[in-house]
């Protein structure tokens, strides 16, 4: 990667970090006020079965709101394939990728917040039995993501939060030789847009389930090209 090209990626994480610093304290995180754990659902999960290739993805994630301003989360992200050759010769790999995301947001007015998040991965290589790659699978990537929610409240129960935003990355991703994907793995320097429309079930006054559809576009400008992803997950919150 030539060293030109991670300038607009450095401005935009310093940009982020410095909003960090200087924003308001009467802020609060996007889905509770108060202290407690956080947990996506489903933040990674995949799987393919078939005669040519068995493949699990599994991804549990917690986090942890530390007051009314920050929060940070772990991603644990288990990857398990085997490729059939033959019945003597079958390519199998395992793959542990980890992720922790540091999260902040802010209060304005109009019921408007901004939020941002640092996101840091990196994958270690637990098995790779008979793997014909022409290099080992390894990811290591950093992702800055702001984000402007709009807080709708249509009842005492149910609050819509549609959101706007913009992601700006750098990564050196070597993908395995399978169907599954690893989170946040790209290679080289990615920005675009991203879309939400997150969804607050408040349950009780300790409890709530945040459904969050997610469309983001990366446009990577190292390799020319662009791709979208639509996800789906659900957020408990304690």
């Amino acid at each position: 990667m030539q060293p030109y090209k991670t300038v607009p990626l450095i401005l935009a994480l310093v940009f982020i970090i410095f909003t960090t610093l200087i924003t308001p304290t009467h802020a609060q995180t996007v889905y509770d006020d108060e202290p407690g754990f956080f947990t996506p659902v489903i933040e990674s999960f995949y799987l393919q079965g078939g005669i040519f290739e068995d493949t699990q993805l599994i991804g549990p994630a917690v986090g942890y709101r530390f007051n009314n301003r920050y929060d940070v989360s772990l991603h644990s992200e288990f990857l398990f394939s085997e490729l059939k050759y033959s019945s003597s010769n079958n390519s199998r790999l395992s793959i542990l990728n980890l992720g922790i995301t540091a999260g902040q947001i802010n209060h304005w007015d109009n019921n408007l917040l901004l939020r941002n998040e640092l996101s840091i991965y990196h994958s270690f290589n637990v098995n790779l039995e008979n793997y014909q790659g022409l290099t080992n699978p390894s990811l290591t990537s950093i992702l800055g993501v702001s984000s402007i929610y709009k807080s709708l409240s249509i009842s005492d129960n149910i609050t819509f939060m549609p959101n706007i935003g913009a992601l700006a990355g750098i990564g050196d991703y070597q993908p395995p030789i399978s169907s599954g994907n690893l989170r946040q793995g790209f290679d080289g320097f990615v920005a675009g847009p991203q879309l939400g429309l997150d969804t607050k079930f408040s349950v009780s006054k300790s409890f709530s389930i945040t459904v969050k559809p997610q469309y983001r576009l990366r446009y990577n400008f190292t390799q020319e090209h662009s791709g979208g992803t639509l996800t789906f997950n659900v957020l408990l919150n304690f």
